[in-house]
C-alpha cells in the first residue's frame, strides 16, 4: 500500500516538473520564434545597472564567485560522500543523478540556442547567454539539498530555516549573475526553471521507484 505522503509528494513533484517545464518551453520559444521578451530583458538590464554601487557590486563578485557551479559541484561532492560514510545512498544518488542531469542539461542547452550575453557586463566572462549556468547549478543543489535534507530535521523552525535558507541562496546567486551584467533576466528564470525541472524529475523516478528503499531518517 502506497501512504498519503508519498502520494502527496509524487503529486507535488509531478507539479513541479509540468510548471517547471511549461515555464523553460514558453521562454524558449518566445526567444526563438520573435522579440516579443527582448523588452523584459532591456527592462531589467536598464533597472540593475542604475542600481549598481561600488560596495554592493563588491558583495555580488562574492557571492558570484562563492556560488559558482563548480564551487556547489564540489560541495555536492562532499555531501555524496558524507551521506554514504551515514549510509544514506538514496540521497547520495539523488544528489548524483539531478546534478548531473543538471550539468548535461545545461550544457546542451548553451550549446544549442548559442545567445549573447549582454554588453554591461562586470565580470570577465566567455562562453554562451543562455540559459545561465549559475541559476542552473544553483536550483539544482539547493533544491536537491533542501528535500534530502528536509526529513532531518524535527522541529518546524528548522524546516522552516532550511527552506528559506535554499530559496535565499538560490536567489542571491541567480540575482548576482544579472546584477554584474553576465547573463539577462530570462537567462537566469530559464536557468531557474531548468533546475526544478531536472529536481523534479528525478526526485519523481526516485519516488515511484525507489522510496521503499530509503532508510528511515535519523531526526537532528
Amino acid at each position: 500500500m502506497i501512504s498519503f505522503h508519498r502520494w502527496a509528494k509524487t503529486f507535488l513533484f509531478l507539479l513541479v516538473y509540468i510548471i517547471s517545464g511549461f515555464a523553460l518551453v514558453l521562454i524558449i520559444e518566445g526567444l526563438v520564434t520573435g522579440t516579443e521578451l527582448t523588452p523584459f530583458n532591456t527592462t531589467i538590464e536598464s533597472a540593475i545597472i542604475a542600481i549598481r554601487i561600488p560596495w554592493l557590486t563588491q558583495v555580488m563578485f562574492w557571492i558570484t564567485n562563492v556560488g559558482s557551479p563548480m564551487t556547489l559541484v564540489i560541495i555536492a561532492i562532499i555531501l555524496v560522500v558524507a551521506l554514504l560514510l551515514r549510509g544514506e545512498t538514496y540521497d547520495a544518488l539523488l544528489f548524483i543523478v539531478s546534478m548531473s542531469i543538471g550539468m548535461i542539461s545545461l550544457i546542451v542547452m548553451k550549446d544549442t540556442f548559442q545567445m549573447a550575453r549582454p554588453d554591461a557586463v562586470l565580470i570577465g566572462i566567455s562562453g554562451w547567454s543562455f540559459p545561465s549556468g549559475h541559476a542552473t547549478i544553483a536550483t539544482t543543489f539547493f533544491f536537491t539539498a533542501g528535500y534530502s535534507f528536509y526529513d532531518w530535521i524535527e522541529s518546524i523552525w528548522g524546516k522552516v530555516l532550511l527552506v528559506v535558507g535554499c530559496i535565499i541562496g538560490g536567489g542571491l546567486i541567480s540575482f548576482s549573475r544579472i546584477y554584474l551584467g553576465a547573463h539577462w533576466s530570462l537567462d537566469i528564470l530559464a536557468g531557474t526553471a531548468l533546475g526544478f525541472l531536472c529536481v523534479s524529475f528525478t526526485a519523481l523516478v526516485f519516488n515511484i521507484f525507489l522510496e521503499e528503499r530509503r532508510p528511515k531518517r535519523r531526526k537532528v
